[in-house]
């Protein structure tokens, strides 16, 4: 049993989604990780990307999920468990993810497309954070105008996108030519996109940067997800179950280095290096495994919310998030001391998986505005959505 599956099986009586069939699967997507993740290119090398992209196109073959229904989203969140616990980078080999966006609210033709497109491993970016930052969707200004044949033309910058390079295809978030909020999906190959990539620190793996749109074409009858001005519906409908999703994705890294340390320890005692482990290093691995469990089983309760259309999966994605991937944080920033100086080598794996979830605190949302935009919805009743 690999390790991701060790922190899975307790777990199992209080998650009646992993019957016997979704613990095949586990098991099956972890013994491909285990057998590929040790012949990856290391991180930092260009042909890392590339390996990421063909293992998930790989995965893909063998994924006949419904990643809208409740079942394969909370299957869904734990192959994200059992990826992130190898490596954060692997957090896109499984998944629609943000192609679940497509597939819940394009027009029947184009999902049908994309749906094939996703089943053969495509990746969707999404375009939404402008310069003033992520959280603030409303103050973008991002603008469509019309032309005389009923297209609407786009132009405008998007910032720190993922996947830019790799990604087929792209949900941008602009204003229409009413300025309301709005969201289409547009191809990776469509005239008047231009990239430029960045070298991040930390959240390494996929490609990264700007995505900047001049006059790019497109066509409102059939490229809009949802109706035109109810961009904002759509932001929130899919980050309510996407958000769960990434926090498993960093309680599995979080887990993963709780497993390499408890086992680094217990070698050492028994060689004789050490000849006893301490109280205070005891003491941090009760707990952080304590809260490693406690938000994974947060994680899996926002996204029944989310599948059930509960009015409050919105805010429990929000703050959710924000907390369990702090969680994640503080367990392995926490977790690193007990292995001395190795820990904090650049080449150590627990120190990248540190770099990793400090860049998880600025993606998917500044968690200070998660943390805040869900205090000022717990000021209203019944929790509304943010304004």
């Amino acid at each position: 049993m690999t390790a991701a599956l060790a922190w899975l099986e307790p777990l199992r009586c209080s998650i009646p989604e992993i019957d016997g069939k979704a613990w095949d699967d586990l098991e099956l997507l972890s013994d491909v990780l285990a057998r590929r993740v040790p012949t990856a290119p290391r991180p930092g090398e260009p042909a890392r990307a590339q390996w990421l992209l063909d293992l998930r196109r790989d995965l893909a073959c063998n994924d006949r999920q419904d990643h809208t229904a409740l079942g394969g989203l909370v299957r869904q969140a734990l192959a994200q468990f059992c990826a992130g616990s190898y490596d954060l980078d692997l957090r896109d080999v499984t998944g629609a993810g943000h192609g679940a966006m497509i597939l819940a609210d394009a027009a029947v033709t184009v999902r049908d497309s994309w749906l094939t497109r996703l089943s053969r491993g495509d990746l969707v970016g999404i375009a939404a954070t402008e310069r003033h930052g992520g959280s603030r969707i409303q103050e973008i200004t991002t603008q469509a105008r019309p032309d005389s044949d009923g297209r609407w033309h786009i132009s405008g910058e998007k910032c720190w996108v993922s996947r830019i390079v790799e990604s087929a295809g792209f949900v941008i978030f602009f204003r229409d030519p009413d300025d309301r909020i709005t969201a289409a999906v547009i191809d990776a190959a469509a005239h008047g996109l231009a990239r430029e990539t960045l070298k991040p620190s930390g959240l390494g793996g996929w490609s990264w940067g700007v995505l900047r749109l001049h006059d790019v074409s497109i066509d409102p009858a059939t490229d809009l997800l949802g109706l035109a001005g109810g961009g904002m519906e759509v932001f929130r409908r899919h980050f309510a179950r996407f958000r769960p999703l990434v926090t498993a994705t960093a309680l599995g890294t979080a887990a993963g280095v709780h497993t390499f340390v408890a086992e680094t320890l217990a070698a050492r005692q028994k060689v004789g290096v050490l000849s006893r482990v301490r109280d205070n290093a005891l003491v941090t691995l009760g707990r952080t495994h304590a809260e490693i469990v406690a938000a994974l089983l947060a994680s899996i309760a926002t996204i029944r919310l989310a599948a059930s259309g509960h009015p409050h999966a919105d805010l429990f994605a929000r703050v959710g998030k924000a907390a369990g991937v702090d969680t994640a944080h503080r367990a392995v920033s926490d977790l690193a001391p007990l292995l001395g100086a190795y820990g904090f080598q650049q080449s150590s794996p627990v120190a990248k998986a540190r770099a990793d979830l400090t860049g998880m605190l600025y993606a998917d949302g500044a968690h200070d505005s998660l943390y805040r935009s869900g205090g000022t919805t717990l000021l209203r009743a019944p929790y509304d959505p943010p304004t």
